[in-house]
């Protein structure tokens, strides 16, 4: 083959490339970034400090994530998370603390001896739409309370997926997050 043969399969191979359309991104948020949720430090009943969120690996890339088997998950390159797992989930988590019991999350760097501050902790399991039509988080949450006792509590919470769709799916995982505020609010009321 001569050069100019080499140069046109090239320069045709190159433009073929560029023909082809860009993949489209689709972006989520966790939190509802049109909630209308104002906590006040003033009219709370508990003040924590988010001091640990842990993840299972899975959660800790951008990927949105599904359960297609038993054992197998699927990690959509269409459809991303835009702000890590961790962060979306500690926003999230704050309107629905002050939602489900009006618990006020304190910023990591404020204390103050007028507001006696409970750092809690949360290990998530999972959290994903299930192969069998479920959208589902699972864990555990811990706190000392005042007394410097641990408080250790699971949970395991699961919603009907109520439409296909990945936007369908984290609806249900805002309910899910408010479910679990919901139990932490619940417990925080009973233990101090």
């Amino acid at each position: 083959m001569t050069i100019k043969t080499l140069s046109l399969i090239f320069c045709i191979t190159l433009l073929a490339g560029c023909s082809s359309s860009p993949v489209s991104l689709q972006y989520y948020v966790l939190h509802s970034p049109s909630s209308s949720v104002a906590p006040s430090i003033t009219t709370a009943k508990h003040y924590v400090q988010i001091q640990q969120i842990l993840l299972p690996d899975y959660l800790e890339q951008r990927s949105l994530t599904m359960q297609t088997g038993p054992s197998t998950l699927y990690f959509s390159q269409n459809h991303v998370w835009a702000e890590p797992m961790s962060t979306g989930f500690a926003h999230a988590l704050r309107d629905a603390l002050w939602e489900a019991g009006q618990i006020f999350v304190m910023p990591d760097d404020m204390y103050s001896e007028m507001y006696p501050v409970i750092s809690l902790h949360i290990r998530i399991d999972d959290f994903v739409a299930t192969f069998d039509g479920n959208v589902m988080i699972k864990g555990q949450y811990w706190w000392n309370d005042m007394h410097q006792n641990p408080q250790i509590k699971n949970f395991d919470f699961r919603r009907p997926q109520q439409a296909d769709g990945f936007a369908r799916t984290v609806e249900q995982m805002r309910a899910l997050t408010l479910d679990v505020a919901t139990a932490i609010a619940k417990d925080m009321q009973t233990e101090n």
